[in-house]
């Protein structure tokens, strides 16, 4: 089993969010995999999103700014991860009206032929798999318009690892308000708040920050601190996005915090581009994870 774990840890460490795992210790904490960011924007803007999201991918990030969403949009993700390990997540957000914004989500992790053996061999005896899922459905509301809007998410958790299926529930809440000053916004979330899955509690993690536009809002300036609760670890999230036009941006991002995970160089740093074409867009997402490897991240979303 502590083998088994042991590779469980190196495929959340796919997400910069989930180097914590690494750190935190084998067995920390269950479903490692919600760790693992979705979305290349966010992602490119090195997970600095709390106070950012105006898409489906709220859901993931902070399901409080679904009160702003003010069209349907439908967004997709594909992770190319290490080998063997591949991640994917659809999302649809529809406002529903003067009552808010609803939104449905899908996100899956798997990693294939994982090798089993009974003794120190070096050719493995057997191979199995891991596959881990999480539905959504999120509801979010303006409560004070253009200053403050309130969500939460409710998930179902399903994670099977050879012999081991555990299931579990929990929420997510968040928030999003216009601060005083102009084109400041403030966002903040805690997530995965609920049963455990198996013996092992979910990793519970707080995440707050600002993001500030300037220059007719072509700049935007975001940093948000995550706070994993269960493996007692923070980190410090710095992220750019500026549009060149109305259909180009470039973004860069980097996460502090990354010093105990020995996973490396150039670990934390991230950047991508988002191409917006009337009503559709394409993002992607750059992530190097150092001795592990580089990861690339490309979204679809449509906005109708």
């Amino acid at each position: 089993m502590r083998r088994i774990k042991r590779v469980l840890v190196l495929a959340a460490a796919a997400g910069l969010s989930a180097a914590a795992a690494m750190a935190a210790g084998v067995g920390t904490t269950g479903a490692q995999f919600l760790q693992v960011g979705v979305g290349a924007r966010p992602l490119a803007m090195g997970n600095a999103f709390a106070a950012l999201p105006d898409d489906a991918n709220a859901i993931n990030w902070n399901p409080g700014a679904l009160g702003e969403v003010k069209a349907r949009n439908l967004t997709a993700s594909y992770n190319s991860l290490f080998q063997d390990e591949n991640q994917g997540f659809i999302a649809y957000a529809s406002p529903v009206g003067e009552a808010g914004a609803l939104a449905v989500g899908l996100n899956y992790l798997m990693v294939s032929d994982i090798p089993r053996r009974a003794g120190d061999s070096e050719e493995p005896d057997s191979t199995f798999a891991n596959q881990n899922f999480v539905a959504s459905l999120a509801y979010g509301k303006t409560v004070s318009p253009g200053k403050l809007s309130l969500g939460g998410s409710l998930k179902y958790i399903r994670e099977d690892l050879d012999s081991f299926k555990g299931n579990a529930m929990a929420i997510d809440l968040g928030a999003l308000c216009q601060t005083p000053i102009e084109r400041l916004t403030a966002g903040f979330t805690v997530k995965n708040l609920g049963t455990k899955i198996g013996p092992d509690p979910l990793p519970l993690t707080f995440k707050g920050g600002a993001a500030y536009r300037m220059f007719a809002r072509r700049l935007v300036l975001a940093s948000d601190v995550d706070w994993l609760a269960m493996d007692r670890r923070a980190y410090w999230d710095l992220g750019a996005e500026f549009w060149a036009d109305k259909a180009l941006a470039v973004r860069a991002g980097y996460q502090l915090g990354h010093g105990a995970d020995n996973a490396g160089s150039i670990v934390g740093f991230s950047a991508g581009f988002g191409v917006k074409i009337i009503q559709l867009s394409l993002d992607y997402a750059f992530v190097p994870f150092g001795d592990l490897g580089d990861t690339h991240r490309v979204t679809l979303g449509w906005s109708f």
